[in-house]
């Protein structure tokens, strides 16, 4: 059987695709978590959808230098992307304000840690299922 050694392209695709997914997500989250109880701070699409596209093909490009010069670069990249999901947990629960000043209440967990949860799912599942 032939394998195919992945593209700087293919995976810039996979983490689109996979940045588009996580972004339709996150938003449907945003307002799954308003009928929930949580404050939606205002304009907070731009920056969930931008938030959602652009780690995942900044993830993508780490993917792809991975499968090329990595030794078991499947487990690399999982264990890799758990790791950066979990750190990123780190500002949900300490972050007291946006950086444009809005003052966030206690329900920001609730806003934005399911997010980070779907981002890094989407980076262990999606990239590689979509860079092929």
């Amino acid at each position: 059987m032939e394998t195919t050694k992945l593209t700087f392209m293919q995976a810039l695709k996979g983490g689109f695709i996979a940045g588009i997914i996580a972004a339709g997500a996150n938003n449907l989250w945003t307002l799954i978590a308003n009928v929930l109880g949580a404050t939606i701070p205002p304009s907070f699409v731009f920056p969930v959808t931008v938030s959602s596209i652009f780690p995942l093909v900044i993830g993508a490009v780490i993917y792809f230098l991975l499968m090329r010069f990595a030794p078991k670069p499947t487990l690399i990249w999982i264990v890799l992307s758990l790791g950066f999901t979990l750190l990123s947990f780190v500002p949900v629960f300490n972050t007291p304000q946006l950086p444009d000043g809005t003052t966030l209440d206690s329900t920001f967990p609730l806003l934005v840690g399911p997010m980070h949860a779907i981002s890094g799912i989407l980076a262990i599942w999606a990239i590689p299922k979509f860079s092929k």
